[in-house]
């Protein structure tokens, strides 16, 4: 039943607040359609109570009605006021049919959370306050006439079913709290990779390498390499910028499937890429950057054989940010003097 109650509500995928407003609606109104009936049945042949068994046997009605309008995909501020509408006036009526017997009063208290969740928190304020000044006033006419106080069955039956309906309700809410929640952390951690990762290649950006580096610097001993991709100029002059782009896409590629996790890749900017090792010597590093050289260079573009030029170097106790690079950048730069498609070091 909850199924192809619930299948058939607009989804509202493009807002998250619609979504759980949608979801909020359709719980309501199932609520309402499963008390109704369930009331009707109990007045009637309970407490032979025809004419409450009537307003349930209306508000039944009216749930499913609106649940159809609904599903047609009726605007949901529209559906909401009826439903708060269909409930508060419903509740009051029966408080005020009864005048505020046996524990009847009770039943109020479910007007502010669906005025609240349903049509905000003014309107939910206003609402709640008249429904509250009713059931005062009620209570006022009864402290001028008091008459001890029986507890009867329907009593017993009004109690339950209102904390049985706060408790589902409530459950429902706080399932909206935890997704909502959830959904906020997942995009704050997609605003932080996108922050992070360099658009084209998929590696970390220019930002999170420099604070990853500052890191290291204080806590790490580690390698670094900055590699630069060969003859790009010629690449994008003879082939285009958007196959210079697949040159860039193809070598990030490599660098990622190539890397241990203890390895943070980056683009430096424009055809440079870095990586840094954490916890490795200079000897393992130029291991790693010449087996990057290798496999890269067996790669074919435009049926030409790509080709990268590294320099490495490692930290020292008295290092910087500039002073790393800076070594990284001038073992580079003999690597592309002396031929490219090699590795250079710095010590």
């Amino acid at each position: 039943m909850f199924n192809y109650w619930y299948k058939n509500i607009p989804a509202h995928p493009e807002s998250p607040e619609l979504f759980w407003r949608s979801r909020l609606i359709a719980h309501s109104l199932l609520i309402c359609t499963v008390y109704f009936f369930v009331l009707t049945v109990i007045n009637i042949f309970k407490f032979n109570s025809y004419d409450i068994a009537l307003l349930d046997a209306v508000g039944l009605v009216l749930s499913i009605l609106l649940y159809a309008w609904f599903i047609k995909g009726s605007k949901i501020e529209a559906v909401s006021w009826a439903v708060v509408l269909l409930i508060n006036s419903l509740i009051l009526t029966f408080i005020i049919s009864i005048n505020g017997a046996a524990y009847s009063l009770f039943w109020a208290t479910l007007i502010p959370p669906f005025s609240f969740y349903l049509v905000g928190r003014n309107w939910g304020s206003l609402l709640s306050a008249i429904a509250f000044a009713v059931c005062a006033f009620i209570v006022y006419q009864h402290s001028q006439n008091p008459e001890p106080v029986k507890v009867g069955l329907g009593s017993v039956f009004n109690i339950i079913e209102v904390a049985i309906a706060h408790i589902i309700l409530f459950r429902f809410y706080e399932k909206t709290r935890f997704a909502a929640y959830d959904t906020l952390a997942e995009k704050n951690q997609l605003i932080k990779r996108l922050a992070e990762t360099d658009k084209l290649t998929g590696l970390f950006n220019r930002e999170k390498l420099d604070r990853t580096l500052s890191s290291l610097l204080k806590s790490s001993n580690f390698g670094f390499i900055l590699l630069d991709i060969d003859y790009f100029k010629e690449i994008n002059d003879t082939y285009g910028h958007l196959e210079g782009d697949k040159a860039l896409v193809i070598v990030a590629s490599k660098l990622k499937s190539l890397s241990s996790s203890k390895a943070v890749c980056a683009r430096w900017g424009g055809e440079e890429f870095v990586i840094i090792i954490e916890g490795t010597t200079l000897d393992e590093t130029k291991e790693i950057a010449t087996s990057i050289v290798k496999d890269i260079n067996g790669i074919y573009f435009h049926e030409k054989r790509l080709s990268v030029s590294c320099g490495v170097t490692i930290n020292h106790s008295d290092d910087n940010t500039l002073t790393v690079i800076e070594r990284a950048d001038s073992a580079l730069y003999r690597a592309k003097k002396n031929g490219r498609n090699r590795v250079e070091f710095n010590e």
